[in-house]
């Protein structure tokens, strides 16, 4: 098949799921709490949706199913601390404001311009505003209405009320409106804030919403059927939900090495001819790894783990080392063991067996805590065959959903391995007597093809086969010619454009079997990636083709 042909079937698939190129989505049909959610996307992808914009708003609402008619999860929380921001999302204040003498009041959520400085108000008053349209500026509207009526009537028919980031963006509100006028702009303080502190004050509630009564609810769902409006409920709903970020877990093109080296020869010769010797993520991973070995071979193969020398708390899931949250119990970890309970609320290291009841994580259904004591490696090996894994904890939320009554196994521990390609992960699939801080026995990690892909430590200077992972270099490179078409203003060459669109390219390859391990764009001499193809065309008025 011609390549350019090739590639554009390609994209006009790829560009049906993907409208958006600044954020990737990813719905989630299985309902669980918000914390849940939040614990499932963090593992999985970056974290909750973050939205920031009526654009990604209308991308969300296309990713959900036809058939569902609730409201799915997005990140956003109520906080703690009310900060002032912009309704079209921006968070400029530190850089320029224009607040009266008395500075903002705490007593009044909205803001308006006024005699050329700017005050606040209480949200619900009616007065004139003005509304920002991105292709003609501000536009003065003689109409009485609340904050969040403009808002609403800014957005429908042009961009959103103003945000004003500079001294020359207020000097161009205040020649449109009387000194004297009293107009709504975007200003509003409120407490909520995204799952992954991405400091964004785009909102898009419901009417209504947020309510102000007692109980009502501290997490945020999305409509399915109410324009993508945003409504607070409790965060114990079980609800489907949106993540946001590519899947963590990277598809490795794996190739087995059916000749015996050491350790350190089979390194070397992976990171020569391929990436590096193989690194495990999940237990897909695994099974994968398994796959690749010749069938007639029933030894050890090597992987790229070997001891390190720096011991680190981290998590069965994989997620690397405890980084944003701990609720270490004061005193812990005070060296009682390499696995960790969670009772009460708090952190308390443990030996690995003692046995306790544990909870799992499942990706359809959320935590499960399972009543049978276990030691933390059966714990760990009866998650991973009947859910996914021990849980992680990453926010006070998911704390919240764990029994305080008993001391309960969670997914934490600790560990001094790490992967030859430096990334930072704590998948582990140790055999049954393979005691990962045990001396002596060898500091190079061998996959066992006929034990379900268990890890056990052997000497480095072990001569076996070995897996490595990456595109083979001594396979050519090929060139493809791509040719794009796209109506209104191109900016092809815009370079966040490019990565975004090669890593779309990827995601498709992948998801049809091919390998795309290493991609490009070429650019010769300074020039830029794509050229405006002349053409002289009877109907070429509207439209640019590049290629």
């Amino acid at each position: 098949m011609d390549g350019s042909l090739f590639v554009l079937l390609l994209l006009s698939g790829l560009l049906k799921t993907t409208s958006g190129l600044s954020r990737q989505y990813y719905y989630i049909n299985a309902r669980m709490s918000w914390p849940e959610a939040q614990s499932y996307c963090r593992g999985k992808h970056t974290d909750l949706a973050t939205v920031d914009s009526m654009v990604d708003v209308s991308r969300l609402i296309n990713l959900v199913d036809a058939g569902y008619s609730g409201s799915v999860w997005i990140g956003l929380k109520n906080g703690t601390q009310k900060r002032w921001g912009w309704s079209k999302g921006e968070d400029t204040l530190a850089e320029y404001s224009a607040w009266n003498a008395g500075g903002p009041s705490s007593q009044n959520e909205c803001g308006f311009l006024a005699y050329e400085v700017w005050h606040t108000y209480q949200c619900s008053s009616v007065i004139h505003f003005v509304c920002y349209n991105e292709s003609t500026g501000y536009i003065s509207v003689q109409m009485w209405m609340n904050w969040k009526e403009a808002q609403g009537y800014c957005r429908q028919y042009y961009t959103d009320l103003p945000t004003i980031h500079n001294s020359e963006k207020q000097n161009q509100l205040k020649s449109i409106v009387s000194s004297s006028a009293w107009v709504w702009i975007g200003l509003f303080q409120d407490s909520w804030e995204w799952s992954d502190k991405w400091s964004n004050f785009f909102r898009d509630w419901a009417a209504g919403q947020p309510s102000q009564s007692s109980g009502s609810g501290d997490c945020v769902g999305m409509s399915t059927t109410n324009s993508g409006k945003w409504i607070h409920e409790s965060c114990n709903l079980q609800r489907p939900f949106i993540c946001h970020g590519w899947p963590k877990s990277p598809y490795r093109t794996y190739q087995y090495m059916n000749e015996s080296m050491t350790w350190q020869d089979a390194q070397s010769y992976c990171r020569a001819r391929f990436t590096d010797l193989a690194t495990a993520d999940t237990m897909n991973d695994v099974r994968r790894l398994v796959n690749t070995v010749d069938p007639g071979y029933s030894g050890s193969v090597w992987i790229g783990l070997h001891t390190g020398t720096e011991y680190r708390w981290v998590w069965s899931m994989g997620e690397g080392t405890i980084s944003n949250y701990s609720i270490w119990n004061p005193g812990e970890p005070n060296g009682d063991g390499e696995c960790v309970r969670s009772f009460n609320g708090s952190w308390y290291d443990e030996s690995c067996s003692t046995v306790l009841p544990f909870v799992c994580f499942n990706d359809s259904t959320g935590f499960i805590i399972t009543e049978t004591a276990m030691t933390w490696r059966d714990a760990q090996s009866y998650c991973r065959q009947h859910h996914s894994d021990l849980a992680s904890i990453s926010s006070p939320e998911q704390k919240n959903l764990l029994s305080n009554e008993s001391s309960l196994w969670i997914g934490l521990f600790l560990d001094s391995w790490q992967w030859s390609d430096q990334r930072n992960l704590s998948f582990r699939h140790w055999d049954a007597d393979q005691l990962s801080q045990s001396s002596g026995s060898g500091d190079c990690v061998g996959m066992s093809r006929n034990n379900s892909g268990k890890w056990a430590q052997y000497s480095c200077d072990l001569q076996q086969p070995f897996i490595c992972y990456g595109a083979d270099t001594l396979i050519r490179k090929q060139i493809v010619r791509l040719k794009l078409s796209c109506n209104g203003k191109c900016t092809l060459n815009d370079p966040s454009f490019q990565t975004a669109f090669l890593d779309m390219i990827s995601e498709k390859l992948k998801s049809m079997g091919l390998k795309s391990d290493k991609m490009s764009w070429i650019q010769r001499g300074g020039e830029e990636v794509f050229h405006l193809e002349s053409k002289h065309t009877a109907h070429s008025n509207n439209q640019c083709n590049r290629q």
